[in-house]
């Protein structure tokens, strides 16, 4: 699989609110590609396949591991333990 194969599709990015490529999305940060693109472009390729062949086991995993908690569940806990005070 060619590494730029699919760097000119574009999606509608939830996170910017506007069309973006592939190209912007494989390496937003830091040269790493954005932690939602398989999401994103899972309709349209094998995207997963894709970074797996591309990346590291285990920049892999940074870059696509869930975050250990998000904003809600941060918020839900703070409150839980300031009710339980």
């Amino acid at each position: 699989m060619p590494h730029r194969a699919f760097d000119d599709l574009e999606v509608r990015c939830p996170m910017l609110g506007g069309e973006v490529t592939f190209r912007y999305c494989r390496r937003l940060d830091q040269g790493l590609p954005c932690r939602r693109a398989l999401v994103c472009f899972a309709h349209a390729f094998p995207v997963e396949t894709y970074f797996r062949h591309l990346l590291h086991a285990t920049t892999f995993e940074r870059c696509f591991a869930p975050p250990e908690q998000g904003r809600y569940e941060h918020l839900l806990e703070t409150f839980s333990k300031a009710r339980n005070k």
